[in-house]
């Protein structure tokens, strides 16, 4: 009994130990301080966002809600045209070459507005082949004309590769807070359906004046941003692996709403769309985590390619564990939480959400598996992977809602993630490594012993 005490106590002061060393460590301390921002800003936008959502859904009804996400899908179809695949690759080059800065700015900055011209001349042949009325067509083209300012989320990477995402936390806050007052304002005086549009469209612009202004405070001037043909031609070379896989992917996310207003009708496109935004929801979390430790994980590469792994496999446990909890717990509660929010009005989104809540953890996975895959320079699978899921996918909601409508854009979805997730990646020897960390990441019990282990042997 006394060695089970000694062995036990020993144990307890081992972990104790360890949280203490990490909570002072600097580093652990800075991304700390960066995810608490970040997680102040989703939870207020949570908190805000979600309750106004409610009642701007709710005084729509299915119809108008519907017309309104379907024209925000299909602007979303185009937007990579305007990101170029450029996220994570501009993080990683501010990360190396901080001074640089400048030149890889600027020269981004001139990419996605070239982007945002071919954006807009897209959008614009794909409203006059549609069969949508007139108002709907408008509504399209005055979303999409807000993405003349995303092309300001530079500044937003800036923040993430230097760990100041407390700057875009603030500009998500102020500009949400006045988004959603006028949502709230526009739906309680019944406004026309157009100038939910353009609040849309105010949401991108107000984001872009908060970003432009708290650089030009903490950075300084944009002007001082130049563009270089040189590195223009490096950032394509490398991101347009990335842009055809957001492409992809935005096809994956968004085609299922689009689809069904031109196969079913705008009242199965306002239910499908309650479930996808409770879904929603939830994405911040895995964004946070991976907004924050994916420069950590850069910098762990530079060290070793034993620390490297080490904390790509803490990665993975965290994201893995997250996703099961949080879709297992949602999709339980969901059905409840669209009766109670909603009423009796989307009861269809109540049927398909135990279902669709499963999306989260496919989003922890895949988000895992993306930064492991860019550490690795492994840009051209992620685009394989996409490309045939996006496939699969407008296949089988193309098949499935005329036989089971808003159920099929469902079971579309899931297969198409299961295949992403799981399938894709055992095809190749390169691959599979992501495969392995998803495996080990469901019993993550022996890593955690061994980091407890070894801080106990050196407090002895």
């Amino acid at each position: 009994m006394k060695l089970i005490g000694h062995k036990y106590s020993l144990l307890t002061n081992g972990a104790k130990n360890l949280f203490q060393a990490t909570a002072a460590h600097s580093g652990v301390r800075r991304y700390g301080f960066n995810i608490s921002w970040l997680l102040l800003e989703k939870i207020f936008r949570m908190a805000i966002g979600f309750t106004v959502g409610v009642y701007v859904a709710r005084k729509l009804g299915p119809d108008n809600f519907g017309i309104l996400n379907y024209a925000i899908s299909f602007a979303a179809i185009f937007s990579i045209l305007v990101n170029l695949g450029l996220e994570q690759i501009l993080i990683r080059e501010l990360v190396k070459r901080p001074q640089r800065r400048n030149a890889v700015m600027g020269t981004a900055f001139g990419l996605q507005a070239t982007g945002f011209c071919l954006m807009m001349i897209s959008v614009a042949i794909g409203v006059y082949f549609t069969h949508s009325d007139l108002n709907t067509k408008l509504i399209v083209l005055i979303i999409s004309g807000g993405y003349l300012f995303q092309i300001f989320q530079t500044i937003d990477l800036y923040f993430q590769a230097e760990v100041l995402s407390k700057y875009v936390a603030i500009s998500q806050i102020i500009t949400w807070s006045v988004i959603s007052l006028l949502r709230f304002l526009c739906a309680y005086w019944e406004v026309p359906l157009i100038y939910f549009a353009w609040l849309e469209a105010g949401n991108m612009i107000l984001t872009a004046v908060c970003y432009v202004t708290f650089y030009f405070l903490k950075r300084g001037s944009l002007f001082k941003w130049n563009f270089q043909t040189r590195m223009a031609v490096f950032l394509l070379k490398n991101s347009w692996p990335l842009m055809l896989t957001g492409m992809a992917l935005v096809i994956c996310m968004r085609i299922d709403q689009v689809l069904l207003k031109l196969l079913a009708d705008n009242n199965a496109v306002g239910n499908y769309s309650v479930a996808v935004r409770l879904v929603e929801l939830w994405y911040f979390i895995p964004m946070i985590i991976k907004t924050s430790f994916f420069p950590a994980i850069i910098n762990a590469k530079k060290i070793s390619p034993m620390h490297y792994m080490h904390r790509m496999q803490q990665f993975y446990i965290l994201m893995t564990w997250t996703g099961i909890i949080i879709s297992l717990s949602f999709g339980l509660a969901g059905k409840f939480i669209i009766h109670i929010l909603y009423g009796a009005k989307y009861a269809a989104a109540g049927d398909i959400i135990h279902l669709y809540a499963w999306v989260i953890f496919f989003v922890c996975i895949g988000t895992a598996s993306s930064c492991w895959t860019i550490c690795e320079n492994l840009t051209t699978y992620i685009l394989c992977w996409n490309i045939g899921g996006a496939i699969i996918n407008f296949t089988l909601v193309y098949l499935l809602i005329p036989l089971m409508g808003i159920k099929g854009a469902v079971w579309g979805m899931l297969i198409m993630q299961i295949t992403g997730a799981f399938i894709f990646p055992i095809f190749s020897s390169k691959t599979r490594q992501a495969t392995i960390f998803f495996i080990k990441s469901l019993y993550p019990v022996p890593l955690l012993r061994e980091a407890i282990l070894k801080k106990v042997k050196t407090a002895a």
